[in-house]
Order: C-alpha cells, then structure tokens, then sequence
C-alpha cells in the first residue's frame, strides 16, 4: 500500500499521474488489500496463542483479555460515532458537488472526439426547438 502510494505521488511530480495505466491497474488489484490485512492481523494474534492452549501451558480463559463489557461497549460507540460522522460527512460533501451545475472556464473535449456508450453516437447538441423540429422533419 505503501508503494503505490508513493508511486503515484512519483508520477504526480513528473505530470504522468493520468497516463499510468500500470498504477491504475495496481490500484484496482490493491482495493481488498485493506481487508486482508485486517484479517492477517487477527489471525496472526489468535495463531500466537493457540500453541499455548494446545499444549496445556495456557487455559483459554486465561488468554482472553481482561477487558470489561463497558469498555468493549464504548469502543463499539466511538466507532459507530466515527464511521457515522466520516460516511455523512463524504456523502454530504458528494451530494453537494452534484447539485452544482458546470462553471465557467471548464475544458471543452476535442471537437473530434466522439462520445460514446454502447455503440451508439449522439446527435449533436441543437440550439433552438426550430432546428429540433426541422431536424425531426428531415429524419422523417
């Protein structure tokens, strides 16, 4: 994770950032790699006691931490609090720029580029409800 952050930042400082396919791909391969690392934790700690309860030198209850129910119940509060905070916060902020409509000053695309979805070319954009009637009446 480490390294594909500091590969891009590396092709940030040298203005290929958007040009990466490789960092793009990687980026993709990496999105579960918070997940597994999440998991690897947890079964790195569990694996670490097990010898002990197998071979009789530790109890199970002794290798359960000794933490009280309130303190696990405020933990489970605070990160419900956070995660609740931080997610309306983001979609706060995404419904906030999508209710604004394209400023001034934004690039064009090429006037060659051709956009597409499915195969299908769309009609240029037509200025008046004239030239859509007159546009529907050639078509017919």
């Amino acid at each position: 994770m480490l390294g594909l952050g500091l590969w891009s930042l590396w092709g940030r400082a040298r203005a290929t950032l958007y040009d990466m396919k490789a960092l793009y791909v990687a980026a993709l391969l990496m999105g579960p790699m918070g997940f597994v690392a999440v998991l690897a934790g947890w079964v790195t700690t569990e694996a670490g006691r097990q010898p002990y309860i197998v071979y009789g030198l530790l109890r199970t209850a002794q290798s359960a931490a000794p933490v009280d129910a309130e303190a696990v119940g405020a933990s489970l509060l605070a990160f419900i609090v956070v995660y609740f905070t931080v997610f309306g916060a983001g979609i706060f902020y995404l419904l906030r720029l999508m209710s604004k409509p394209p400023h001034e000053g934004e690039p064009d695309s090429p006037s060659d580029a051709h956009l597409r979805s499915a195969g299908i070319v769309p009609a240029p954009a037509l200025e008046s409800v004239g030239e859509l009637q007159s546009h529907q009446e050639t078509r017919r």
